[in-house]
């Protein structure tokens, strides 16, 4: 994978058309700002990406819907039942 500088795709904005797969760094602040992947490879990516978004989904729902169980459940509790 090539590994490109936000400031090197500020000056040169064509280097998007020549990128299929790339790591997108900040040099100054030494960290990672994201990956571009090529529209080519939507076809590919996009399935995996949903999936990971409705897990994630459904994670937060689970944690939620336990949070309140345990909240219905203290109430019980503090009413004395």
């Amino acid at each position: 994978m090539v590994t490109y500088g936000v400031t090197d795709i500020q000056n040169k904005p064509s280097l998007m058309k020549v990128m299929d797969v790339a790591e997108i760094i900040d040099r100054r602040a030494h960290t990672t700002v994201g990956y571009f992947i090529s529209s080519k490879y939507e076809s590919f990516i996009l399935p995996v990406i949903e999936k990971i978004d409705r897990e994630e989904k459904l994670a937060k729902l689970h944690k939620l819907k336990n949070h309140q169980d345990l909240e219905f459940a203290e109430l019980g509790v503090d009413d004395g039942i």
